[in-house]
């Protein structure tokens, strides 16, 4: 049986191998066109921590084309992370579950990024530490799975950002982005 499993793994890793080789292909052809997508789209996804090249190729060929996402909640949707509504009549439900009407894959790929953002390196250093807080303050008041689809939700957000505005991501806080969007503010 250990033989059986030994030989399973050296097969996966091979596959593994094979499918980044092929990905690296793809990009190198991309990367010489006039305007190259796959490897932009690739590129800053791999910026957000906990995403590398396997899952960024793996976003992108899930989602497609970015532009068909006017808004982050309707890319949320997509992925199948948003909340059911539990409605009839004046009734109204609080029992609210995760849709899982979206790609599964992506879910997936998506739950293995939060659990990659919200724990701590070998030497005691945060993943993301913006997250890492987020998820700790969620725990004190929700279950752990209902604390890491919130993590979820802001990762499907930051993958919106960074792809609409072409921009690589930036670790920032909180309060740095209440500075900046009041400094947005008053120029406007």
């Amino acid at each position: 049986m250990l033989k059986t499993n030994i030989s399973m793994i050296k097969t996966l890793m091979v596959s593994l191998a094979d499918a980044l080789e092929a990905i690296h292909k793809l990009l190198e052809q991309d990367s010489k066109k006039d305007m190259p997508v796959l490897s932009l789209a690739i590129d800053l996804l791999c910026s957000i921590p906990g995403i590398g090249i396997l899952t960024a190729a793996t976003i992108v060929a899930e989602v497609g084309d970015f532009s068909a996402f006017s808004k982050p909640d309707k890319l949320v949707a997509y992925f199948g992370i948003d909340p059911t509504v539990n409605k009839s009549g004046q009734f109204e439900g609080t029992k609210n579950k995760m849709s899982k009407r979206g790609s599964r894959l992506l879910r997936r790929v998506l739950f293995t990024t939060a659990l990659a953002n919200v724990r701590k390196k070998r030497n005691g250093e945060k993943q993301n530490p913006i997250l890492y807080d987020y998820y700790r303050k969620k725990c004190l008041s929700k279950p752990k799975k209902v604390a890491l689809g919130a993590v979820m939700h802001k990762l499907v957000r930051i993958i919106f950002a960074v792809i609409r505005d072409k921009k690589p991501f930036v670790l920032k806080s909180p309060e740095d982005h209440a500075k900046m969007l009041i400094a947005k503010n008053l120029a406007a």
